[in-house]
């Protein structure tokens, strides 16, 4: 077995999209901004599917959705299905997990399987929900959930994390048997309602917090209605008031602001955990020998498009923030820690394998780009090692027809969804085509009719959420339409086609 001199801590957060302070963004994130400053932080990093269980399905796995058609909360991969922290047990290092990981059995999904569960490991930590004063009763509801740091779920998170570390970086550092740790944790923030106390609401004045301009605030000019669904209840204190809104009726502008001030508080919250977490790795000696990975889940809609919340196929419910501190790589004199280069979900497992040179892994969908991370920003002037585009996909539920919204699928069965949405991102566009749904065979009518949608981010640099996705101009570029769409044919109905042939 390779001698292993790296361990790895994996932090992974919840709903949170790239509006950070290292992006250009308002939010207000010193520490994952100072960690940014020696890690690879990536423009274009995009999830499979945006909800929750499915998308930790996948990258825990890097296995698309489609592989074991994992599109709702019903279905799951096979329990021996190769993971992340059990490819990093099976190689020599102590797997320790906390907070939600995994969306199932709160964090601990098979538990046994993936961790080092016994000595000299420690037992899963699993989440929790947290108890909010107005949204007790609503309790996936937007809204201001203001507590003290000890009633809040990731506070607790933190310390056992810190705890954690220190049992593993004891085994780490020692001499004679040194034992390298991957430890992962997953904050429950910002997913709403949204947790933190007074003093991160009071880093927002909420007067001075931008939201879209107007005609970013409905469903863009050609969109078909299937691109949206009402998924968040807007509950505004003191009495949890809730606000109505559709896909061409925005929020009032101070309902937006109220929420977008929680939002922002929570996601300024997880930041505090992220550097005592980082802090505590500097002071038990073991920040030079740890990789450092940080993402989300998916991204979120905070009003833009009349859209709030996740479970869409809009880049900003798509894209995430993502960084990764390698230690002799990304933190050297001369580094370019910012890349354009495309990354998935799925690749991390494979990178990160990649990085420590542990052996690859036979069945994955994800790319091990570990060269991107060590060009850096340089890679930006090659196009030999980078993906070109990203593929992401989402169902339909309860509509009759393209020009209808849509629900989500969280509870559905997968044979009776109505439509699948497929999604392709490159440098220049976001095309999505939605295809009916055919239940018996769990497979789209390629052959059948569509709609679709085609948005040019021509100078998008990634900090700005409001200008992009607000004119669909499929009916002005027929010819990029066609040649998008055959990509994400070839793509989801050949590997379809390949993984029925494969199961029988």
């Amino acid at each position: 077995m390779k001698n292993i001199t790296m361990n790895v801590l994996y932090l992974l957060a919840d709903d949170m999209r790239a509006d950070l302070g290292s992006y250009g963004l308002p939010v207000f994130t010193p520490n994952i901004d100072a960690l940014a400053e020696s890690s690879l932080l990536f423009d274009y990093a995009y999830s499979q599917i945006s909800v929750c269980s499915p998308s930790r399905q996948s990258f825990l796995t890097s296995l698309r959705p489609d592989k074991n058609k994992i599109w709702n909360f019903l279905d799951h991969n096979p329990k021996e299905s190769m993971t992340t922290p059990r490819h990093f047990r099976d190689n020599g290092f102590l797997t320790l997990g906390l907070g939600k990981t995994y969306h199932e059995d709160w964090g601990a999904w098979h538990a046994d399987l993936n961790w080092n569960t016994t000595s000299p490991g420690l037992p899963y930590y699993p989440y929790q929900n947290n108890r909010c004063p107005i949204t007790s009763h609503a309790r996936e509801s937007g809204g201001q959930c203001i507590l003290e740091d000890e009633k809040i779920y990731d506070y607790r998170l933190r310390l056992k994390t810190i705890e954690y570390l220190k049992h593993a970086g004891k085994l780490a550092k020692d001499t004679e048997n040194p034992t390298p740790f991957f430890i992962m944790a997953g904050f429950r923030d910002p997913h709403a309602p949204w947790a933190a106390p007074q003093r991160f609401y009071d880093m927002y004045d909420e007067e001075l917090i931008d939201i879209p301009p107007m005609e970013a605030q409905t469903l863009g000019n050609g969109t078909p209605r299937i691109a949206w669904s009402k998924e968040l209840n807007i509950l505004v204190p003191p009495y949890g008031k809730a606000f109505h809104y559709s896909y061409d009726k925005p929020l009032p502008g101070w309902v937006s602001r109220n929420q977008r001030r929680a939002y922002y508080a929570s996601v300024s919250y997880v930041d505090e955990h992220i550097g005592a977490i980082v802090k505590s790795l500097k002071k038990e000696g073991l920040y030079n020998s740890t990789i450092i990975v940080f993402h989300s889940d998916h991204g979120y809609a905070l009003g833009e498009h009349g859209y709030w919340e996740k479970k869409s196929n809009f880049d900003m419910t798509i894209r995430v923030p993502l960084l990764m501190h390698v230690p002799g790589v990304t933190d050297v004199e001369g580094y370019v820690g910012k890349t354009k280069s495309i990354f998935e979900l799925v690749d991390v497992l494979p990178t990160l394998s990649g990085l420590l040179g542990l052996p690859p892994l036979l069945d994955t969908d994800g790319m091990n780009l570990a060269e991107v991370v060590h060009l850096g920003g340089a890679t930006d002037k090659s196009s030999s090692i980078e993906r070109k585009v990203a593929y992401h996909q989402f169902p339909a539920c309860n509509t009759r027809s393209f020009n209808h919204t849509r629900t989500q699928c969280n509870k559905v069965p997968a044979k009776d969804f109505n439509f699948m949405g497929y999604s392709i991102r490159s440098k220049r566009w976001r095309y999505t085509v939605w295809y009916r749904w055919i239940g018996n065979i769990l497979s789209s009518d390629w052959d059948g009719d569509f709609a679709d949608e085609l948005y040019d981010h021509k100078g998008d640099d990634s900090t700005d959420f409001d200008k992009w996705e607000n004119i669909n101009v499929s009916a002005q570029n027929p010819e990029v339409c066609i040649r998008l769409r055959s990509k994400i044919e070839s793509f989801f109905r050949n590997r379809e086609q390949d993984w029925i042939a494969a199961s029988t």
